[in-house]
């Protein structure tokens, strides 16, 4: 199931968010429903984005947002009714125009990765839906972060996508 991840780098990320499996997050196979990992993963990831300064004040001001254009998701455990999870995303780098992070979802109740979601994100003009480079303002907070939370761990890439530099 690719490279081992250690549970203590991925905990040294930041905490952005905490959950309980809870019925409506189970599906028909009695564990947790995929759409419930990737709602958490991009629910982290708009958290980091508002930490660049990309919230929804950002959105409605300039009329400029980020959007998904590339998903891949690991599933490493089972996660069932009751179970903890937390939630570390982590900023791998930007470019001009896109951004590159890896969530890690964590299964606090066994203490096991249970998910990596990886993503690339592509800044756009709301107006047109056509990519734009990242403002002035907002570019040095991404790199910012992105050296804070890149050296923590070595990412579990997928391999499929990236940034075009």
């Amino acid at each position: 199931m690719g490279q081992t991840i250690d549970l203590a780098d991925v905990r040294r990320l930041p905490l952005r968010l905490d959950a309980v499996v809870t019925e409506d997050f189970i599906d028909i196979n009695g564990h947790m429903n995929i759409t419930q990992y990737l709602r958490l993963g991009a629910e982290a990831v708009e958290l980091v984005l508002q930490e660049a300064g990309m919230d929804q004040q950002y959105r409605e001001g300039r009329q400029m947002s980020c959007f998904a254009v590339e998903h891949h998701l690991t599933y490493r455990a089972e996660m069932h009714l009751g179970e903890k999870i937390a939630v570390h995303p982590q900023l791998l780098g930007s470019s001009e125009r896109a951004a590159h992070v890896m969530v890690y979802l964590v299964d606090e109740t066994n203490d096991r990765l249970a998910n990596t979601l990886e993503a690339v994100l592509v800044h756009v003009g709301m107006d047109d839906r056509r990519s734009r480079p990242f403002p002035d303002d907002v570019a040095p907070r991404l790199t910012r972060l992105a050296a804070e939370m890149s050296p923590v761990l070595e990412p579990p890439l997928s391999g499929a996508m990236g940034l075009r530099r």
